[in-house]
């Protein structure tokens, strides 16, 4: 069970996204989980591989259902064209060490978003970012509109995100068994607020996209750091203060954590072309879900069709 910093047990029980009124789900992190989640076997009778697919349609339909949002938008990422340039100028291998997607999940890859039209619902992406970067702009645009909005990722860069009417809904085990964060859920955990998230990860950097921060630096001693000074650059402007080591080790590498905190910061501006309010303002239009779940074979969501309301 995850803990808070008193090292008593974190309430991270779904509560908070219950009643949401937009949902913004990672495509292609859920893509990964729902292939990762079901044996690579199953297949359709004409030899179509469905495994990412039907888990994907189920983690859907389970989300849909439990939580009822109003509107659901499922963002894609596109080569991070933006952030690769940042990154080379950095001298950073951005997310380099990735394994290449495995063949089988490829060959399903054009199929997930029909399968979320399906469900009456948005796909968008855009050209050079991140689903992140989607997701973000998106919810802040909701957050201004006064939409309460629940974003649905395992990337813990998304905690700079959470607000009084933005939730994390993490889902390490795929939905059936969710993590909820809220600011003060965050703060309960590691001790920074959603606001701080860019510059924790800029003095600890990011193991998972392969961004390097300030060496020696783990997760207590940036939260140690940025409670006492604010922000990377009140670490860094203060660190005559600190012990004779890490102050050589942050005065070596302070351009390094300025880096890592420009990747890490999600950008909250794309030109995307869409009113929030649109996302929640009719009824989804679900007339073509039947045949394609038809077309995948997924009889076990068509009987269940009548849940969804």
């Amino acid at each position: 069970m995850t803990k808070s910093l008193s090292g008593e047990p974190l309430d991270l029980t779904d509560g908070p996204a219950k009643g949401s009124d937009l949902f913004l789900i990672d495509g292609n992190n859920l893509a990964y989980r729902a292939f990762f989640a079901l044996p690579p076997e199953i297949a359709t009778s004409y030899g179509l591989p469905t495994n990412a697919l039907l888990g994907f349609a189920n983690m859907l339909f389970k989300l849909l259902t439990d939580y009822k949002p109003r509107g659901v938008v499922v963002a894609w990422d596109t080569r991070p064209t933006e952030r690769h340039a940042a990154a080379t100028e950095a001298s950073v291998a951005y997310k380099a060490g990735r394994k290449p997607m495995p063949s089988i999940l490829g060959a399903q890859f054009p199929h997930f978003r029909p399968i979320v039209e399906g469900f009456g619902y948005r796909n968008v992406d855009a050209l050079g970012w991140e689903a992140d970067d989607v997701i973000a702009t998106l919810a802040t645009e909701a957050d201004r509109a006064g939409l309460a909005t629940c974003v649905v990722s395992t990337d813990r860069d998304a905690f700079q995100l959470l607000s009084d009417r933005i939730t994390l809904m993490m889902t390490p085990r795929g939905v059936a068994s969710v993590e909820v964060y809220t600011p003060a859920r965050l703060v309960a955990r590691y001790g920074i607020n959603p606001a701080q998230i860019p510059d924790f990860i800029g003095l600890k950097g990011d193991t998972a996209d392969n961004i390097p921060g300030i060496p020696g630096i783990g997760e207590k001693t940036a939260a140690e750091l940025l409670a006492k000074y604010g922000s990377l650059e009140g670490v860094l402007a203060h660190t005559s203060e600190l012990t004779p080591a890490r102050r050589k080790t942050l005065d070596a590498h302070a351009q390094q954590g300025r880096d890592a905190k420009s990747l890490a910061t999600m950008r909250r501006d794309l030109p995307l072309g869409i009113q929030v309010a649109d996302l929640v303002s009719a009824p989804p239009d679900r007339s073509g879900l039947a045949a394609i779940l038809d077309r995948f074979e997924f009889k076990n969501i068509k009987a269940r069709l009548h849940l969804l309301g």
